[in-house]
C-alpha cells in the first residue's frame, strides 16, 4: 500500500512539473491590459499577470472603428477612448475594472464617432490622444492630409464620458505642419500640451485654457532634433523627453512655468539606432527607449533630467524584425512591455532595482494585432 501511495506521489509531482513548465502563466491577474495595432478594428484585452505575462483574456474583441492606433485612459479610470486612424472618429468606452470589460460610451454598438463630419473635418487621420488632469477634456492631434492642414480636436469630456466637441473645434497652428505631427502629451501637473513634429525637427507647445482652447507657448515651436517621433513628460511635470529616430538620441528639457523648454545640460542623449517611443516608471528614476531600427531598448538612469545609460542596449528577442512602435511600464513598476508591430508580439522585461532587464521567460507574447499602442489599467 505503501508502495502504490509513493508511485501515486511521484505521479502528482512530476504531473505538476510538467503543467509548470507550460508557456501559458497561470499566476494571479495584477491588471488588465489594452491592445490596439494592425489588422483588427477592434481593442483586444489581456491579463497581466503577478509574474508579468500577457495572457489572452477570455473576453470578447471589442469593436472599434477602423484602424485604431492610439488609447487613453480618463483620471477617474472610468473611461478609455481610442483613435481611428482610417475612419477619422475617436470613441469611447465605459470601462469596468473588476472585470475588465469594456461597452460604449452612449447606446451605440459599435461605438458612434464623436468627430462629427464637418468643413474642416472635426478629425483627419487622427494618431494621438491626451486627457488633462481634470479629466474635463480630450485632445485629439490629427496629421491632416495634402489639402487639410494638421491641426488639434478637442473635445469636453461630461459625468457619463461623452464627448462634445468646444467651440471652434478644430485648431490649426501655424507649428503644426501636415503631416509631420507625431504625437502628443499632456503635462501630469500643469495645464501644457506638447506635439512632436516629425521631420520639421520641433516640438510644439501649448498652454490650456479655462474652456479647454489652446494657446501657443512663446518661442514654441523649440528645436528638438532631427526627426521627433515620441514624447515623454516625467512624473512630477519637470522635464519632457524627446525620442529623435533621426538622429538616433533623446532629446532633454526643463519645462518652465510658462511651458517653455530648455535643454538639459548635456543634451541630446545618444541612444541605439532609431529611437521612436519612451516610458518612464512612475518614481522618475528611469527613462526606457524602444529603437525602431536597433530592433532594441535602452535604459537610462534620471538626474535633474539628465540621462546615463544603464547598460548597453538590450535586444528584443523575437522571430524576424519586431519593429517596436511603443514601450509602457505596469503600475507596479517591475515589468517594462514593448509592442512589435513587425512580429505581431509583444516583449515584456523584468525591471531590476538597478535598473537592468531580463527578458520574461514566456516572452514574447503573440498577439492577433500588430501592437501600436498598449494600455494597462491598473
Amino acid at each position: 500500500m505503501k508502495a502504490l501511495i509513493s508511485i501515486f506521489l511521484l505521479f502528482v509531482i512530476i504531473l505538476c512539473g510538467c503543467l509548470g513548465s507550460s508557456k501559458s502563466s497561470t499566476a494571479p491577474t495584477l491588471a488588465f491590459a489594452y491592445v490596439v495595432g494592425t489588422g483588427d478594428n477592434s481593442i483586444r484585452a489581456l491579463n497581466e499577470t503577478s509574474t508579468g505575462d500577457l495572457n489572452p483574456s477570455t473576453l470578447p474583441a471589442f469593436t472599434t472603428n477602423a484602424r485604431p492606433v492610439a488609447l487613453a485612459l480618463h483620471p477617474s479610470r472610468n473611461f478609455l477612448y481610442v483613435a481611428n486612424q482610417a475612419a477619422n472618429p475617436v470613441a469611447g468606452f465605459n470601462g469596468h475594472e473588476p472585470t475588465g470589460v469594456l461597452t460604449p460610451v452612449g447606446t451605440a454598438i459599435p461605438p458612434t464617432p464623436v468627430c462629427p463630419v464637418t468643413t474642416p473635418p472635426a478629425c483627419l487621420s487622427p494618431v494621438s490622444l491626451g486627457i488633462n488632469s481634470a479629466g474635463t477634456f480630450l485632445f485629439v492631434l490629427n496629421q491632416g492630409s495634402s489639402t487639410v492642414p494638421a491641426n488639434i480636436s478637442i473635445f469636453s469630456i461630461d459625468t457619463r464620458g461623452i464627448l462634445t466637441p468646444i467651440a471652434g473645434s478644430p485648431f490649426s497652428f501655424a507649428s503644426l505642419i501636415a503631416p509631420n505631427p507625431q504625437s502628443l502629451v499632456m503635462s501630469p501637473t500643469a495645464g501644457l500640451v506638447y506635439v512632436s513634429n516629425g521631420a520639421s525637427g520641433n516640438i510644439s507647445a501649448f498652454t490650456i485654457g479655462a474652456n479647454g482652447t489652446l494657446t501657443e507657448v512663446a518661442g514654441s515651436p523649440f528645436t528638438a532634433g532631427a526627426n521627433i517621433a515620441g514624447l515623454l513628460i516625467d512624473p512630477k511635470g519637470q522635464f519632457l523627453y524627446a525620442a529623435d529616430p533621426g538622429s538616433s538620441r533623446i532629446a532633454a528639457f526643463s519645462i518652465a512655468a510658462s511651458g517653455v523648454l530648455s535643454p538639459v545640460a548635456g543634451s541630446p542623449f545618444a541612444a541605439d539606432l532609431g529611437p521612436v517611443a519612451l516610458a518612464e516608471d512612475s518614481t522618475g528614476t528611469f527613462v526606457f527607449s524602444a529603437n525602431q531600427a536597433g530592433a532594441s531598448m535602452n535604459v537610462f538612469k534620471v538626474a535633474s533630467g539628465a540621462l546615463t545609460p544603464v547598460g548597453p542596449s538590450v535586444p528584443l528577442v523575437s522571430s524576424g524584425t519586431p519593429s517596436p512602435d511603443f514601450v509602457t511600464i505596469d503600475v507596479t513598476n517591475t515589468f517594462v512591455y514593448v509592442a512589435n508591430q513587425g512580429t505581431r508580439n509583444i516583449s515584456g522585461f523584468t525591471i531590476h532595482p538597478d535598473g537592468t532587464l531580463t527578458p520574461l521567460p514566456n516572452s514574447p507574447f503573440p498577439q492577433v494585432v500588430g501592437p501600436q499602442w498598449i494600455l494597462i489599467t491598473k
